[in-house]
């Protein structure tokens, strides 16, 4: 029996600024190629709206997102190739977009380090790197044998005259590289290949399917006859997962021909509002955090989730938090950070993070600007964050004679505490200028500082 191929590779990078954050998903999968050469696919998306965008002569905005890839092989350089992403935007202010790419290289089976490095090409201080282990399996003639399975955003047939990178004979197949599938109407869509099929299995043969959870629990199973017309073949499957609950989830393909079995199998998450996780009580807590959204974060979404709960975290808990570098321990922090503040774990959804995105959503909506892309790491973002919504909100617009600015009214916090914002840059660049809560910033002349303008409006 053949031993089943899992995810050759799941990294995101991640770099910070005041731009906001430079992120890139990244996923993989192995082919075989000709005369039986693996041929790894590297498969990356980014939303547009972490590049840094320059005006072009002939309007809108253009951003470049530059990629380098090192390959080496016992310490010897293999492959080194980079690219460069050109982005062009109307508008600043318009509907993000997230693009997604694909690069192909071919490599003899074999252990590779790889180094990967994305940065902005009109701001260099925004870059962002990783840095792993390849390992390049072998095709054998000998047996049936799978390719890794490729999730994607959408499989669709391919038209006569399309070239593309994402054309797999008759399929058009768009990568999915971040591995989850979000919205209330989530479909799971993957691609597989199946080799020796004719060599091995003259007639035919059965393609099994199989949906399990995070427990390994088999959910679905679905078994389809593939008549063998060549050595290598492709197969398809979209399945509606609108009727499972959030979590983790692994699919499993299953290639069964003669006295030969294949297999492969990828984990992924799905992500639906209407269908939150559901409770489960009596479990061990590695049972439950293997379940958990939290067990298939990339570095990316730990490192901007490490970030957003640095602000609500106890000096105990950021402390332990410096100390851990290994992705898993990552992993396990983060789900016991927010086990420890569920309010009550019977129910299917833990009010405290629900309530925290909340707050991130609320900030990004309406806090963003030129200068804070992502509105919670903006000071009015960051107070949201770390305090909740504040009793009373009083915001004042501007006037030929002073800026436009925000008081925050908290009641219950130290028997009541302000916070004060001013628009220094009139761009709804919202900065903390004084508060009376300790730690923060405390101007009492704040107004006379930073609100009233000059008769040339300085």
């Amino acid at each position: 029996m053949g031993n089943p191929v899992r995810v050759g590779l799941l990294v995101s990078l991640v770099a910070c600024s005041a731009w906001g954050q430079l992120h890139v998903s990244f996923d993989a999968a192995q082919f075989w190629h000709e005369q039986r050469l693996p041929r790894w696919e590297l498969y990356y998306a980014f939303p547009d709206t972490i590049l840094h965008y320059v005006p072009r002569q002939d309007g809108g905005y253009v951003g470049e997102l530059y990629f380098g890839v090192q390959i080496d092989s016992a310490g010897r350089p293999v492959v080194a190739h980079q690219w460069v992403v050109p982005v062009e935007r109307a508008k600043l202010d318009g509907q993000p977009r997230e693009l997604i790419g694909q690069q192909n290289f071919l490599l003899a089976p074999g252990e590779y380090t790889v180094r990967l490095l994305v940065r902005d090409v009109y701001d260099s201080t925004r870059r962002a790197q990783a840095r792993f282990v390849l390992h390049v399996r072998a095709f054998a003639s000998d047996r049936l044998q799978l390719s890794d399975i490729q999730l994607a955003t959408a499989i669709t047939e391919a038209a006569a005259d399309t070239v593309s990178p994402f054309q797999k004979g008759r399929f058009q197949i768009t990568p999915n590289p971040s591995v989850e599938f979000r919205g209330s109407d989530p479909v799971l869509r993957l691609y597989v290949e199946l080799y020796n099929a004719r060599r091995r299995t003259p007639e035919s043969g059965v393609l099994r399917y199989e949906l399990l959870d995070g427990m390994r629990r088999l959910l679905w199973e679905m078994e389809r006859p593939y008549r063998a017309v060549s050595d290598a073949l492709a197969d398809v499957l979209q399945l509606p997962l609108n009727v499972v609950p959030s979590g983790v989830y692994i699919v499993r393909v299953i290639a069964r021909g003669g006295t030969d079995t294949a297999s492969a199998e990828k984990r992924f998450y799905v992500l639906n509002p209407e269908m939150p996780p559901q409770p489960v009580t009596g479990m061990p807590e590695d049972s439950l955090f293997q379940m958990s959204e939290f067990a298939t974060y990339s570095e990316q979404r730990l490192a901007e989730a490490f970030e957003q709960i640095a602000l609500i975290a106890t000096p105990a808990e950021r402390e332990l938090l410096s100390t851990l570098t290994e992705l898993q321990a990552r992993r396990r922090f983060l789900f016991r950070f927010w086990l420890q503040r569920d309010p009550n774990p019977q129910t299917p959804v833990n009010e405290a993070l629900e309530d925290f995105r909340a707050r991130i959503q609320y900030a990004n909506t309406y806090f963003a600007s030129p200068r804070w892309r992502q509105g919670w790491r903006s000071d009015r973002g960051r107070v949201l964050l770390k305090y909740g919504f504040p009793t009373q909100r009083e915001s004042i617009t501007a006037t030929p004679t002073q800026r436009a600015y925000e008081s925050w009214f908290y009641s219950e916090l130290r028997g009541g505490t302000y916070f004060h914002f001013v628009d220094l840059t009139g761009f709804n660049d919202y900065t903390l200028v004084h508060s009376t809560f300790p730690g923060e910033p405390y101007m009492p002349d704040w107004q006379q500082r930073y609100l009233y303008l000059g008769p040339s409006g300085q």
